[in-house]
């Protein structure tokens, strides 16, 4: 007869409990590559930078947390008896981990481990295991990955994909098998994304090559219906488009993130939403050559808060009904976020001809340094493109607005500008709002065109709303 693993463990470590006049102890047991960290059995608080999100704290964050880990397990090595039952959890999480090396990836940046990494991925994916089921990426290597996609569902409820290390596209377009997603998460239910490691897009090939006439070139990272996922501590730099794509998506949490381009390449957005609900976005750093983040049709009950902005154009509703298109944003929340050196500040941008609606917004505890456009509602959006096919009478209707509690600099003198459509924007709100121009002997003012709404204790004044 077969014995289960399990018991035969749990035999062995009560007969060495049990043992007094044995010559071996408990906590010798454990194999060295344990970490009982990574399992639960043991917590730490590691302190937490508040002040800022560069790339250097991020890392040095992340590095505490190893050495702080690494010199308890040494300490106590010698002093601490484990326990036994932490000892069979150990053992058991050991048996839900599928390293991406033990499936053939070699993580030198120059052998493509895109097989290897679906390879471990498929095996997660059909495991039966119980508990929470973990791919790991390793720290201290560089693994190349062509486009792949990591498909749902799994047999397991939950499912971690860590990356301690670094992932790296190819360098050369010519290369690429999907150039319209690298890494693509499809119905991926219960799914975490984390590690502490980085995803490096190596955007500049597609940058050069593209130019300013523009190509199709490859989201970095994509989820499509992953309700419920969450995607945190991790580096994201130098996609060839936009960096984080939420589509179809209930329910995700995204923070504590660098995204990283630079400010001068061509539309790589930081996160785009679209189709989602109830999105959490916060705690997260991004500085890129297009919107921090842009929040397309589809979506109601987004969260944003303690973003730090810039450079960048933004964060941004819409663009919202191109090509006639009916569109619709509702119920999103934008608080505590810092603009720093960016092109504008909150945006909300439609298309002449479109339809639909964009309502129920509120940016609150906002602050601009540097910023050209603070507040804008433009509904004359349309990206140097013609729209003289386009019915132009109809509009996106804009309302129930909320600007509250803002203040900062702006680098021209035209802080505010509510250009809306011959529809009007309604129930516009500016409250305790106070935006000085950078420019010398310069004061700041708001122009607005068919808006309508209140405003009380605002910098500039804004004329065309009841005071």
């Amino acid at each position: 007869m077969k014995v289960p693993l399990t018991v035969t463990v749990l035999v062995l470590t009560i007969w060495l409990i049990a043992s007094p006049n044995s010559s071996c102890s408990a906590r010798r047991v454990v194999p060295d590559d344990f970490d009982l960290f990574d399992y639960g059995v043991v917590h730490h608080n590691t302190p937490t930078d508040d002040e800022g999100f560069s790339q250097e704290a991020f890392r040095e964050g992340w590095e505490t947390e190893s050495t702080t880990r690494d010199s308890f397990n040494r300490g106590n090595a010698q002093t601490e008896e484990y326990d036994p039952q932490a000892f069979l959890e150990a053992w058991e999480a050991k048996t839900n981990t599928f390293n991406v090396v033990d499936y053939g990836a070699v993580g030198n940046g120059l052998v493509d481990d895109t097989k290897a990494f679906l390879k471990a991925w498929g095996a997660m994916c059909a495991s039966s295991t119980q508990g929470t089921l973990t791919l790991v990426v390793p720290k201290g290597k560089r693994f190349l990955l062509n486009a792949v996609a990591f498909e749902g569902p799994c047999r397991a409820s939950k499912v971690n994909f860590q990356i301690q290390g670094s992932i790296v596209a190819p360098n050369n377009i010519g290369a690429w098998t999907n150039k319209e997603m690298w890494i693509h998460f499809s119905d991926v239910q219960g799914l975490t994304v984390n590690g502490g490691g980085r995803i490096d897009g190596n955007g500049a090939v597609w940058w050069k090559a593209c130019g300013s006439k523009g190509c199709q070139r490859p989201t970095a990272l994509h989820f499509n219906k992953c309700h419920g996922f969450q995607l945190s501590r991790l580096a994201i730099f130098n996609s060839p488009k936009n960096h984080i794509s939420i589509c179809s998506c209930n329910g995700p949490r995204v923070l504590g993130l660098l995204i990283w381009a630079p400010k001068d390449s061509p539309n790589t957005d930081g996160i785009d939403i679209s189709r989602s609900t109830r999105v959490t976005i916060q705690s997260s750093h991004i500085a890129t050559g297009d919107d921090c983040i842009a929040i397309n049709s589809g979506s109601s009950y987004i969260k944003i808060r303690d973003i730090r902005c810039g450079p960048g154009h933004g964060i941004s509703i819409g663009s919202l009904g191109e090509h006639g298109e009916y569109s619709q944003v509702e119920e999103v929340q934008v608080s505590n976020c810092s603009f720093k050196g960016t092109t504008n500040g909150v945006r909300i941008k439609t298309w002449e001809g479109g339809s639909g609606y964009a309502r129920k917004i509120t940016f609150e505890g906002i602050t601009f340094e540097d910023t050209k456009n603070p507040i804008i509602i433009d509904q004359h959006y349309f990206d140097k493109r013609p729209t003289s096919a386009t019915d132009i009478s109809k509009s996106v209707q804009v309302s129930d607005i909320t600007y509250r509690n803002i203040n900062g600099t702006c680098t021209d003198e035209k802080a505010i500008t509510l250009a809306c459509a011959g529809g009007g924007c309604t129930n516009i709100v500016m409250n305790n709002v106070n935006i000085k121009s950078d420019l010398p002997n310069k004061r700041s003012y708001a122009y607005c065109d068919n808006a309508h709404g209140t405003s009380a204790f605002s910098l500039p004044s804004v004329p065309c709303l009841l005071h």
